[in-house]
C-alpha cells in the first residue's frame, strides 16, 4: 500500500501558545551598560519559532541606560510599542521621546538608538519584535 507523503512549507508551529508576562522569566540582554547594569526582557516568543519574526519581548530599560549606539539593520523591520515609562530614541539623527501608546517602526536601513537619561524616573517598557526581510548581504574582505 503506498501512502502519500505530504510536505509542509516552513510555517512555523502546528500550535500557537497562550503565555503571562508575570510567569515569564526575566533575562539578561547582551546589552550592558556603563555601570555593569544588563537591559532585561520577557522573551514572550522565541526568534525565528514563526519564520521571519524575530521573537517577541518585553524590553526593559533603566534610567541611564543605552540600548546601543545609533544602528541599522540591513534586513529587518524592528517594531517597538511603549507599554510603560518613557525614554528616547535617536531615529536618522533627530532625538524622540516616547511615552506610552508610543509606535515606532524602523525600516532596513534606518538609523536607531534607544536609551533612558539618567533625570527620567522609573523604567522604560517596550514591546519589541521584528520581522526579518530579503537576504542578508555578506561583505568580503
Amino acid at each position: 500500500m503506498n501512502h502519500a507523503v505530504t510536505e509542509r512549507a516552513n510555517t512555523g508551529p502546528l500550535s500557537g501558545t497562550i503565555k503571562s508576562l508575570e510567569s515569564t522569566p526575566v533575562r539578561n540582554t547582551v546589552h550592558v551598560d556603563e555601570h555593569g547594569r544588563p537591559i532585561t526582557k520577557q522573551q514572550l516568543l522565541e526568534p525565528f519559532v514563526i519564520p521571519n519574526l524575530v521573537g517577541f519581548s518585553v524590553a526593559t530599560f533603566l534610567p541611564g541606560q543605552i540600548m546601543m549606539p545609533p544602528h541599522s539593520h540591513e534586513t529587518m523591520h524592528e517594531l517597538f510599542y511603549v507599554i510603560e515609562g518613557s525614554g528616547m530614541f535617536q531615529i536618522n539623527g533627530e532625538d524622540k521621546q516616547v511615552k506610552p501608546g508610543t509606535f515606532l517602526h524602523m525600516a532596513p536601513g534606518e538609523k536607531h538608538g534607544i536609551w533612558v537619561p539618567n533625570d527620567f524616573t522609573g523604567p522604560l517598557r517596550m514591546v519589541v519584535t521584528g520581522v526579518a526581510v530579503g537576504e542578508k548581504k555578506v561583505k568580503r574582505k
